[in-house]
C-alpha cells in the first residue's frame, strides 16, 4: 500500500477498465462473481493516484467492501503504532506534556477524517466478512458437539459395560 496521502485520485480510464474487464473473464478478480450486474474498480496497491492498468482489479461490492475494510484496519494499526512511539518518546521524556496532547489530538484528528473519507463504518466488517466470520464459529461448535457426543456415547458405553459387570457379580 502507497505511504504518499498527499496525491489526488485518479480514476481508471474506461479503456483499462475494458480490458480488465475482459481479462478476467467478466468475473470478480477475488471471488469469481459474475460482474454484469455491476462492479467497482479498485486500485490493488492502495494508491489511489496509481490508475496503471496493473493497478487495477475489477470486483464485486462485497469484495470491494472487504477489501476497502481491510485498508482502514490496517490504517488504524499504523496510527496506532504512531501513538505507540508518541507514549514511548512522552514516557522517556522526549516529548513534553502539552506538545504530546497536540500530537494525540492531531492523530484523533486523522482518524476522523480518514473515516469521513472512507465512508465507511469503522467498526463494521462487510456482511461477507461477518458471514465467513459467524460460519466459522458456527463449525467450531458443531465440531466441539459432535466431540462431545462421542465422548458421551463412549463414556456411556463404558458406564453400561461396569453396570453389566457388577449385575453379573452379585448373581
Amino acid at each position: 500500500m502507497s505511504k504518499n496521502k498527499d496525491t489526488e485520485r485518479k480514476n481508471f480510464s474506461i479503456d483499462v477498465i475494458n480490458d480488465v474487464f475482459r481479462e478476467q473473464g467478466y468475473c470478480c478478480g477475488k471471488c469469481g462473481k459474475s460482474l454484469m450486474y455491476g462492479f467497482e474498480a479498485h486500485h490493488k496497491d492502495g494508491d489511489c493516484s496509481n490508475d496503471a492498468k496493473e493497478n487495477c482489479v475489477l470486483l464485486c461490492g462485497g469484495c470491494h467492501d472487504a477489501e476497502l475494510w481491510k485498508t482502514i484496519q490496517d490504517k488504524k494499526k499504523a496510527i496506532i503504532s504512531q501513538i505507540d512511539v508518541l507514549i514511548e518518546k512522552a514516557s522517556r521524556g522526549e516529548l513534553a506534556g502539552a506538545l504530546f496532547d497536540k500530537a494525540l489530538d492531531a492523530i484523533k484528528l486523522k482518524l476522523s477524517l480518514e473515516a469521513q473519507v472512507s465512508n465507511i463504518g469503522l467498526l463494521e466488517p462487510p456482511a461477507e466478512v461477518k458471514l465467513e466470520s459467524y460460519q466459522m464459529v458456527m463449525e467450531h461448535g458443531l465440531r466441539k458437539y459432535e466431540e462431545g457426543v462421542k465422548d458421551g456415547l463412549l463414556k456411556g458405553l463404558d458406564l453400561g459395560s461396569i453396570m453389566n459387570a457388577k449385575e453379573k457379580s452379585k448373581k
